[in-house]
């Protein structure tokens, strides 16, 4: 027969409140994570825009420096990429794009305040940016 002192050395586990600060501190740092990591999701997603107005940008440049002029997305090389996140429009007589936000995603809603828009200028070779003028996707704006 064990002894209470033997009984007490053989019990091997957690107790339930070591359960339970363990759960409590795991509630604690996902409720700081969660929030940061949409953020960073939303971010991400909005890099798209600015990324294809680049190249847009780069291929117009080269083509005006070739013809003085600037051409429609064909003539200048440029594809007109597919997106969850935005829609693109392009207009030849201007040389301008607009990526204007298709999907809402983080508080970016869509809407005519909610595009990136670059507009070429010939006499120049000079590119005005405009970022989104609604304050929640100003907030996603990276270096644009």
């Amino acid at each position: 027969m064990l002894t209470k002192n033997q009984e007490t050395k053989m019990q091997k586990g957690f107790t339930l409140i070591e359960l339970m600060v363990v759960i409590v501190i795991i509630g604690i740092l996902s409720a700081l994570a969660i929030p940061k990591m949409f953020g960073v999701s939303a971010k991400a997603k909005a890099a798209e825009a600015p990324g294809v107005i680049a190249n847009y940008e780069t291929l117009t440049s080269a083509y005006a420096q070739e013809t003085g002029g600037a051409g429609t997305a064909a003539q200048i090389g440029f594809a007109m990429p597919t997106s969850k996140w935005f829609g693109y429009v392009t207009d030849a007589t201007v040389g301008t794009i607009t990526g204007t936000v298709a999907s809402t995603f983080g508080n970016c809603t869509a809407g005519a305040t909610a595009a990136w828009v670059s507009k070429y200028t010939v006499a120049g070779d000079v590119f005005v940016h405009t970022p989104p003028t609604a304050g929640a996707c100003a907030a996603y704006t990276p270096n644009f």
